[in-house]
């Protein structure tokens, strides 16, 4: 198992990414663009409503890295749709982000925090966890995975990891499926989303 104890930052240069895209997401008043995708609502529905392949049950939902919070505010839906109600929590290194999220689910506005996904110690655990692959650089990635693990994930609960390609850059999403079996990482399962598939998601059980 990789050691999720590590004392190594996130290079400076991995934050000033992170720090652009903030500053590119609030300059927008679409949720959607708000959330980084620019493909519209019936695209984004397509390749993101498969997170719920993952969600079994009811329970609470962590979504690392959440934005503006309107993915969650989606999987809430879309999740009532399917006869599961989830309770939304999210964290996210943007003050003004985060805001937005405490205002977009306000009735759920205490359960969103600001924090960096690679070193934020949670008060609690959750049933359900979900974080981009990117959230970290990928050299980065097994640690983190393992760190999800450990430290937000209950037991008997789920960590969800999604990857996106772009179909403006022909580009297919990084390979879950090959990176997983490298680390001797063992899924729960896989989905797909897009028509065609631009998006994966796999989730691995906490027991």
């Amino acid at each position: 198992m990789c050691n999720i104890h590590t004392k190594r930052s996130l290079p400076a240069d991995f934050i000033k990414k992170i720090k652009f895209l903030e500053k590119s997401y609030l300059a927008e008043t679409d949720p959607i663009r708000q959330s980084g995708f620019g493909g519209g609502a019936e695209r984004w529905r397509n390749e993101r409503e498969p997170i719920l392949n993952a969600i079994e049950t009811d329970g609470e939902i962590l979504d690392v890295g959440c934005a503006n919070g309107h993915l969650l505010e989606c999987l809430l839906k879309w999740g009532r749709e399917r006869g599961v109600v989830l309770t939304p929590y999210g964290i996210d290194q943007s003050g003004g982000l985060i805001e937005l999220a405490r205002r977009r689910l306000s009735e759920n506005r205490g359960n969103f925090y600001i924090g960096n996904a690679w070193d934020w110690r949670p008060v609690k655990k959750f049933r359900y966890v979900y974080s981009l692959f990117d959230c970290v650089p990928q050299n980065y990635l097994e640690e983190y995975i393992y760190r999800l693990l450990s430290r937000f994930v209950s037991d008997n609960g789920r960590l969800i990891i999604g990857a996106y390609g772009s179909r403006s850059g022909n580009k297919p999403p990084f390979n879950l499926k090959a990176f997983l079996d490298s680390k001797k990482i063992i899924a729960g399962g896989f989905a797909e989303g897009g028509n065609p598939p631009i998006a994966l998601f796999t989730w691995i059980d906490k027991i």
